[in-house]
């Protein structure tokens, strides 16, 4: 196995991992703020996508994986706001509501596996030893 084959499957597990986080974490929230349900709805095409990736690494399979990396990425950083944008503001006064407050960095899984999914198909990037496919 690869290495870009590697990455592109650690991509789907994370975002396995993160659409059953956002599925909890978001269940609440989506009622109010339909935002809320993007984290839910990338991390489910970035498992498709990075699969079927994983499965069938071909070079049209990049271009999905690249665009599904996009997304992660964009999403994971406006996350990162909506998730601070209460305590950047001064908006959480009461103190209970501190306590329920989103966790600040918790979107940057996101970006992480936006990330994984570049590397895996950076066109430059030729890991040691590794055979074209």
């Amino acid at each position: 196995m690869s290495l870009r084959r590697a990455l592109v499957g650690l991509m789907a597990v994370g975002c396995l991992v993160a659409l059953i986080e956002s599925v909890t974490a978001h269940r609440a929230v989506v009622r109010e703020h339909l935002i809320a349900a993007a984290p839910t709805i990338v991390s489910a095409l970035g498992f498709l996508v990075g699969s079927a990736a994983f499965l069938w690494w071909r070079p049209k399979v990049w271009r999905a994986v690249q665009g599904i990396a996009l997304l992660l990425v964009l999403v994971g950083v406006v996350g990162l706001y909506f998730h601070n944008a209460g305590r950047l503001l001064g908006e959480r006064e009461a103190e209970h509501e501190e306590h329920h407050a989103p966790p600040p960095l918790a979107p940057l899984v996101l970006t992480g596996m936006g990330i994984l999914g570049f590397m895996a198909t950076y066109p430059h990037w030729q890991p040691e030893g590794e055979l074209e496919e």
